[in-house]
């Protein structure tokens, strides 16, 4: 039997999602020439490049760029429906934030547990972020 781990932190932007982890040690940006419409990760010297967001959960540190971040999220999810089920961060920023309320998409930070060193790429992650600012739980499955 797989040992689940359970991880409580903070609701950045409200919902429910599950998918496959994908984890960036670097901090990561939403913006069009950072990760490309198609969802394919393009920012050199970031170990994942080269890897896709769609449908995955996206773990890492906080965002690096500009507020084309936030636009580059939303039409990730709704425009080419590339984009991630959920992102999870040390400390999301307000552009991620507004991009993922505005992409209907859960946000969570301020794990009980570093989410960049909790979490592996290939984990399964379901994230139930029912209420802004009030708790959120992440329950992690490890990859087989």
């Amino acid at each position: 039997m797989t040992k689940k781990t359970v991880l409580k932190g903070r609701t950045k932007a409200k919902g429910r999602a599950e998918g496959e982890a994908l984890v960036s040690e670097m901090p990561l940006s939403w913006a069009p020439c950072s990760i490309l419409n198609d969802g394919t990760i393009k920012m050199v010297g970031n170990p994942v490049s080269g890897q896709n967001v769609k449908d995955k959960i996206v773990i890492y540190p906080t965002v690096t760029g500009s507020t084309s971040g936030a636009f580059g999220l939303v039409f990730k999810v709704k425009g080419s429906h590339n984009g991630p089920a959920g992102i999870i961060c040390q400390a999301v920023h307000s552009l991620d934030v507004s991009g993922a309320i505005a992409s209907s998409i859960p946000a969570v930070d301020g794990l009980d547990a570093d989410p960049i060193k909790a979490i592996k790429t290939g984990d399964w992650v379901t994230i139930e972020a029912d209420e802004y600012g009030k708790p959120a739980v992440v329950t992690v499955t490890p990859k087989q």
